[in-house]
C-alpha cells in the first residue's frame, strides 16, 4: 500500500521545499506604502512591531495573522514589512503538514476526483465552484490561508500559494520582492512532476538565471538560503535531467535534442553560470552529445563546485 504522507513529501521536495479558516479582513492598500511617498510615524510603527514581537511570542492562526499583517503593513517600513512576511511564510511551512493531513483523507481525495473529471483542470477546483461541502470548507480555508492544490502521482495535496504574497510585494524590500517573484513562478507552475519535467528546458533555464540574479544582487538576504536551495535544484536539473526527462537518453546515452538547443542559447549569455554551462556544453559536444565516462565525471564535479 501506498504511503500517501511519503508521496506528498516526495513530490513536495521535488517542486518546491514549504487553524481557522475565516476570512481575510483589511486587505492591505498599495495608496498607504510608506515607501511611496508618505512618511512613517515611528510611534505607530513601535507600537505595530511591539505588537508583532507580542503575537510571536505566542501560538497563534495563520488567520489571525494573516488579518494582523493587512491591518498594519502600510504603517512599517519595508524592513518591518519583511519582518511580517517572512513570519507568514513560516507559519505557513508550519501549518503544511497538517492541511496536508486533512487532504490524505481517502473520502476527500474521492470527491476530488469526481469534482475535476474528466478535464482534471485544477482551476476548476476554487470553493466557489464546488456544492459538496467538505469539499468546499476544506478549499476555503487552502485559499484563505494562502495555499493552493497541487497534483502528481495521482495525489491531490495544498502547497504554499506564493501568488498570495504579490499583494504585499510593495511594502517589502527590493530582495524580498524578488524573492516572491522567483517564488510565485514556482507555486504557478511546478518544474517537474512524477519524476518528470513538466516545463521546458527553455523556461528551466530562465529560472535558473533569474535566480542566479537574485543571488548575485542580494548576497545579505534573509531568504539567501532558500534561492541558494532552490538554484542547486535548479542546476541538477540542468546538468542531469530528471528520472523521466534525463540530459541523456538511457539506451543511446545521447544527448536530449530540446536541451540541446536550450544549451545553445544558455551558452551565449554572461556570468559565471553561463561560463559553468558552456564547459560542459563544449565537453558534451566533443564528446559527440554522447554521456561518456569524462562527461560524467566533469558533471558531478561540476554539481559539487556550483553552490
Amino acid at each position: 500500500m501506498i504511503n500517501k504522507k511519503i508521496v506528498i513529501a516526495t513530490v513536495l521536495a521535488i517542486t518546491i521545499s514549504f487553524s481557522s479558516g475565516c476570512a481575510l479582513v483589511n486587505k492591505p492598500n498599495p495608496t498607504e506604502n510608506p515607501g511611496i511617498g508618505s512618511k512613517v510615524d515611528e510611534t505607530v510603527q513601535q507600537d505595530i512591531m511591539k505588537e508583532y514581537e507580542n503575537i510571536i511570542s505566542k501560538e497563534i492562526n495563520i488567520s489571525d495573522y494573516i488579518a494582523f499583517v493587512d491591518k498594519n503593513i502600510g504603517s512599517l517600513t519595508p524592513e518591518n514589512a519583511t519582518k511580517l512576511i517572512t513570519k507568514l511564510e513560516e507559519l505557513q511551512k508550519e501549518y503544511l503538514s497538517k492541511l496536508e493531513d486533512k487532504y490524505i483523507d481517502d473520502e476527500i481525495q474521492t470527491k476530488i476526483i469526481e469534482i475535476l473529471k474528466p478535464e482534471f483542470d485544477l482551476e476548476n477546483l476554487k470553493s466557489d465552484k464546488i456544492e459538496d461541502a467538505e469539499v468546499k470548507e476544506l478549499l476555503k480555508e487552502t485559499e484563505e490561508l494562502g495555499y493552493k492544490v497541487e497534483t502528481a502521482e495521482g495525489m491531490f495535496f495544498p502547497i504554499i500559494d506564493y501568488g498570495f504574497y504579490e499583494q504585499y510585494s510593495v511594502y517589502v524590500t527590493e530582495d524580498m520582492k524578488d524573492y516572491i517573484a522567483i517564488m510565485t513562478v514556482e507555486s504557478d507552475k511546478v518544474p517537474a512532476k512524477d519524476a518528470a519535467l513538466v516545463i521546458s528546458w527553455d523556461e528551466l533555464f530562465e529560472r535558473l538565471f533569474n535566480q542566479e540574479k537574485f543571488l548575485d544582487e542580494h548576497k545579505d538576504s534573509v531568504k539567501l538560503e532558500e534561492v541558494k536551495s532552490l538554484h542547486k535544484k535548479y542546476i541538477s536539473f540542468a546538468i542531469y535531467g530528471l528520472n523521466n526527462t534525463p540530459l541523456f537518453d538511457y539506451e543511446n546515452n545521447m544527448m536530449n535534442d530540446k536541451a540541446k538547443a536550450a544549451y545553445e542559447k544558455v551558452i551565449a549569455k554572461e556570468g559565471k553560470l553561463s561560463q559553468n554551462l558552456k564547459e560542459y556544453y563544449d565537453l558534451i559536444k566533443n564528446n559527440g552529445y554522447k554521456l561518456t565516462e569524462e562527461v560524467k565525471n566533469y558533471r558531478d564535479k561540476l554539481a559539487e563546485s556550483i553552490e
